[in-house]
C-alpha cells in the first residue's frame, strides 16, 4: 500500500503544476500518511507491552507463590550419593544414575560389586534426620552414603531404619539446626492441586519442576509388589526423572505432601506420569523409624483381591458375575479372601478361604485397600470383631493381630482356586494333598487319600468330629487320592443327596449333613 501511494506521488510531482503551494501541500499529506502509519503499528506493538505488563502486574503474586515455596523448602532438599566402597570410580558424578525406580543393577563378572545410587532427600528433623527412599540406599548398608546439602556442604551419612514395604528409610547425619521440612494433611490434597517437586534429577542439584495432582490413591505401582507392600500413590505431571527419588512433592503452601519415588515411562525418563507416596505412609514410617528403628505392623495373614472379573480368572470363573451367583453374594463390596497362611491369626480366628470380609473393627471395608489400611493401623495384641460373609450368612469372628513377620517363606496356606473346590466350604472342609511329611504311619494305605488342614467350627464336617489331621480315603464309595478328586466327588454325592458320607482311616464312615 505505501509502495502505491509513493508511485502516486511521483506521478503528481511529475505533473507541471505553476502553483508550488498546491504541490507542497501534496508533500505534506504525503509524510502525514506516512508518519500516521508508523505510529499505528508504533501503538499496537505498545499496546500489547503495556497489557503484558498489566497482567504480569496480577500474576506476579501467584508466580511469587512457586519463588516462595522453592526458596522455603529448597534448603530442606538433599542431594544422595551411595556407593559401594568395594569398588572405586574415579569421579562417581561422572556416572549417570541408574534407571529410576528399578532394582541396582549388578556387575555380572563381579556379583559383589554395584554401581553408585543416587537420589535426594529430605530434612524431616533438624539434628539430622533425612527421610529418603529405600531403594536409593537399597544394599549399600556397609557402603559409603554421602549427603549433599543446597549449599554444597557434605556429610557422611548412616542408615537408620529402613522399610522396604513402603519403600521409605531414614538417614542421619551429624548436622544441626538444619532446614526441617513441614509435612501437610494428606486429606487436603485434592486431584488439580499445584504442586512443586524438588531433588536433584541425573545429578542436577535442586531442581525445581512444576505440575498438578493427577489422582490420588493410586495402587498397583510399586514393581515386583511384595505380599506386605503398602501402596497409596500420588499421581502428578510435575517433571520426575532419575535422581528424583526420595526428593518431595509440595503443596502451595510449602508443605510435604509426598515422596517422589516412582515414574510410569517407556523410556526411562519422565513421560508425564509421576507418583509420589503420600504424606500418610510417609509420615506413619518416619516417626516409627525414628522412634524405633523398624515398623510395626499389625498382621492377619491372609491374600485378598477386589471382587472383580480378575479374580474370576483366578478362581476359572467366567466373571465377577460368576463369582456372586457361587459364592451367594449380592454385591462386589468388600475385600475377598483368596488365601489364608496357617498359624496366623486369620486361620486361628476361623478365617477360611472364599470368605468376604465387609467390616474391620469399627471401619466398613468397601475392597482391600480399605482392609489394608485397617489392619495397618491395629495395634499389636489387640482382638478385633471381623464381621464376614461365607455364602450369604453374615458372621463375626474375633482376631487376635499379631505383628507382621518380615517375610512368608516356609510359610503354607489354603487358597480358592478351582471352582470344584468351592464345594468344600458348605462343609465347613479343607483339605490338601498327601505328602511324605503329612503322614507318620508307613503301611499299605500310607500314600492314598486326602489330609484334613483345616474344619470350621459347627460346620457339618465339626459336628461329624472330623478333625485336622484325619486322613480322608473315600467319599461314599468312592476312593479320593488328590483334592481334585476329592472336591468332585463330594460335588457328584451332593447333587444325588444333600447327605454324603465319607470315609476317615482312623474313624471309618462319618455322615456330612
Amino acid at each position: 500500500m505505501v509502495e502505491k501511494f509513493f508511485l502516486l506521488i511521483l506521478n503528481f510531482m511529475s505533473l507541471k503544476f505553476s502553483n508550488l503551494f498546491h504541490k507542497s501541500g501534496i508533500l505534506c499529506f504525503a509524510f502525514l500518511f506516512l508518519f500516521t502509519q508508523g505510529t499505528f503499528a508504533e501503538d499496537e506493538a505498545g499496546k500489547l507491552r503495556r497489557d503484558l505488563l498489566e497482567l504480569e502486574r496480577f500474576a506476579n503474586p501467584f508466580v511469587q507463590i512457586f519463588q516462595k515455596v522453592s526458596s522455603l523448602v529448597g534448603p530442606s532438599v538433599v542431594s544422595i550419593v551411595a556407593e559401594d566402597t568395594s569398588e572405586t570410580f574415579e569421579d562417581p558424578h561422572d556416572i549417570l544414575p541408574s534407571p529410576f525406580f528399578l532394582p541396582q543393577e549388578e556387575n555380572k563378572n563381579k556379583p559383589s560389586q554395584r554401581k553408585p545410587s543416587f537420589g535426594s532427600g529430605i530434612i524431616v528433623k533438624e539434628n539430622g534426620f533425612i527421610l529418603t527412599n529405600y531403594h536409593v540406599i537399597d544394599g549399600f548398608d556397609k557402603g559409603k552414603i554421602t549427603i549433599v546439602l543446597h549449599n554444597g556442604v557434605q556429610y557422611n551419612a548412616v542408615i537408620y531404619g529402613k522399610d522396604s514395604n513402603s519403600d521409605l528409610a531414614i538417614l542421619k547425619i551429624d548436622g544441626n539446626n538444619l532446614r526441617e521440612a513441614k509435612l501437610g494433611d494428606p486429606k487436603s490434597v485434592k486431584v488439580g492441586d499445584w504442586v512443586i517437586a524438588i531433588g536433584n534429577p541425573f545429578g542436577y542439584s535442586q531442581t525445581v519442576s512444576a505440575g498438578i495432582v493427577s489422582a490420588i490413591g493410586r495402587t498397583n505401582v510399586t514393581p515386583l509388589a511384595k505380599p506386605f507392600v503398602y501402596e497409596d500413590f500420588i499421581q502428578t505431571d510435575a517433571a520426575i526423572n532419575p535422581g528424583n527419588s526420595g526428593g518431595p512433592l509440595v503443596n502451595l503452601r510449602g508443605e510435604i505432601i509426598g515422596v517422589n519415588s516412582a515414574i510410569a515411562t517407556s523410556t526411562g525418563g519422565f513421560q508425564g506420569v509421576g507418583f509420589a507416596i503420600s504424606a500418610e505412609i510417609a509420615a506413619s514410617v518416619m516417626n516409627e523409624l525414628i522412634e524405633k528403628g523398624r515398623v510395626v505392623r499389625g498382621f492377619l495373614g491372609v491374600g485378598i483381591q477386589n471382587i472383580n472379573d480378575n479374580l474370576a480368572l483366578y478362581l476359572n470363573l467366567n466373571n465377577k458375575d460368576d463369582i456372586l451367583k457361587s459364592f451367594k453374594l449380592d454385591s462386589d463390596t468388600g475385600a475377598f479372601i483368596s488365601e489364608v497362611w496357617k498359624d496366623t491369626p486369620a486361620s486361628r480366628g476361623g478365617v477360611l478361604p472364599g470368605d468376604v470380609i465387609i467390616r474391620f473393627g469399627g471401619n466398613d471395608v468397601s475392597n482391600i485397600d480399605d482392609l489394608k489400611k485397617a489392619i495397618r493401623a491395629s495395634k499389636i495384641d489387640e482382638e478385633i470383631q471381623v464381621t464376614i460373609l461365607r455364602y450369604h450368612e453374615k458372621k463375626s469372628l474375633a482376631v487376635k493381630i499379631e505383628e507382621q513377620p518380615e517375610s512368608m517363606s516356609g510359610k503354607t496356606f489354603v487358597s480358592v482356586k478351582m471352582y470344584s473346590e468351592l464345594t468344600s466350604f458348605h462343609t465347613g472342609l479343607t483339605v490338601a494333598n498327601l505328602t511324605s511329611e503329612s503322614t507318620e504311619e508307613k503301611d499299605d494305605e500310607s500314600d492314598r487319600g486326602v489330609l484334613v488342614e483345616q474344619v470350621e467350627n459347627d460346620s457339618p464336617a465339626d459336628r461329624a468330629g472330623i478333625v485336622p489331621g484325619d486322613i480322608i480315603l473315600k467319599v461314599e464309595m468312592k476312593e479320593v487320592n488328590s483334592k481334585e478328586e476329592f472336591h468332585l466327588a463330594l460335588q457328584e454325592a451332593f447333587e444325588e443327596n444333600p447327605i454324603v458320607s465319607v470315609f476317615i482311616k482312623t474313624k471309618g464312615f462319618v455322615i456330612l449333613k
